[in-house]
């Protein structure tokens, strides 16, 4: 899409024409990319290197249908998936918010979640139950500090891989 008043290149977008793109995204550059609104969107695998190459952590949100070519990269993820909260959160969080509490609605969300963990399961290293923001700062910050210090195990094609470049 165009670049909107007072948006930066490189810094909140990458804003490319449209005939680049779509060779970059036919060349595979992207982890993920789609149309919205008749723009394109997506995240290309360079910007992620280019974070972790930093020695920071990217945190994506990706569509689960990105799961397994993320796992096939050479990215070495670690999925996290964050569940809906239980029923008494999700009831008590509404009310905090002064929202009406949608039973249909929540039961819809836990349906598209449990539709989820089952199709890409295998690919989650972690759940978290999605009770609050803090709650789930907290987990985040406690699994980050065991990849840090604790061996992972991995699979083998990730260890060639790196004795190869």
């Amino acid at each position: 899409r165009p670049k909107e008043s007072g948006e930066i290149d490189r810094s909140d977008y990458h804003f490319v024409s449209r005939q680049t793109f779509e060779a970059e995204a036919g060349a595979g550059k992207f982890l993920e990319h789609g149309e919205y609104d008749k723009q394109y969107y997506g995240t290309s695998l360079d910007s992620i290197r280019t974070v972790v190459n930093s020695g920071k952590i990217c945190i994506l949100n990706l569509q689960p249908s990105s799961l397994p070519s993320i796992h096939e990269s050479d990215l070495k993820p670690y999925v996290v998936f964050l569940s809906p909260a239980s029923h008494h959160r999700s009831r008590q969080h509404a009310a905090k918010q002064g929202k009406v509490f949608k039973e249909d609605e929540y039961r819809g969300m836990v349906s598209i979640a449990l539709t989820m963990e089952e199709e890409y399961g295998q690919y989650f290293d972690s759940v978290i139950p999605f009770e609050d923001v803090e709650f789930v700062m907290k987990q985040l910050m406690y699994e980050i500090s065991l990849l840090e210090k604790e061996p992972q195990w991995v699979p083998a094609k990730w260890v060639k891989d790196l004795h190869q470049h």
